[in-house]
């Protein structure tokens, strides 16, 4: 088994958290809970039911199970029965993370600073048609491990025009192993 597409497109020798290390090197099933704040208008609304992405909630029970899958990773996310599967692949040729998530394809940057990892968006595409830089959302992600040792994550995302999409944060702890599926 191969570290996830995140670590792999990280700079070798990146000493990552316990957790974060963990979360992103074997398969499993983790736990936690979460809060889920989606965009108000109708195009974030119309954005995120393409993504699949859940409709919100406080302090919603949240459980991930990551898998390999070849060489690519399924994260399955299940936000208090709203189930969103995203398919994580490394994009050698532009040294990043491709993340499915059904018709949406976006490219992820991590990037390593002290004590967290931040993920960058670098292009997306709907329907395999390229959004123009113009029109790309912003994110602000990160993860990181707390004082109680847990993998915590605080993802969102902004679109020109559009606004706030989503912002999801929270926090996971390692349930048990999972599988490789080939």
């Amino acid at each position: 088994m191969h570290p996830d597409p995140f670590l792999q497109a990280l700079p070798v020798g990146t000493n990552l958290p316990k957790s974060l290390q963990a979360l992103h090197s074997t398969g499993g099933i983790y736990s936690g809970r979460c809060s889920v704040t989606p965009g108000k208008g109708w195009l974030a609304k119309l954005a995120l039911r393409f993504a699949g992405m859940p409709s919100g909630g406080d302090d919603i029970p949240v459980r991930l199970r990551v898998e390999q899958e070849g060489n690519a990773w399924i994260w399955t996310r299940d936000f208090d029965g709203h189930i969103t599967r995203s398919r994580l692949t490394l994009d050698q040729d532009q040294g990043c993370v491709c993340e499915q998530f059904g018709q949406v394809s976006v490219w992820l940057k991590p990037v390593f600073v002290p004590e967290r990892l931040e993920i960058q968006i670098m292009r997306l595409s709907l329907l395999r048609v390229p959004f123009p830089k113009v029109l790309l959302p912003q994110s602000k992600t990160e993860e990181w491990q707390d004082d109680e040792g847990r993998f915590r994550f605080d993802v969102s995302a902004r679109m020109p025009l559009v606004g706030a999409l989503i912002r999801y944060q929270g926090w996971l702890t390692f349930d048990h192993a999972g599988t490789r599926v080939d």
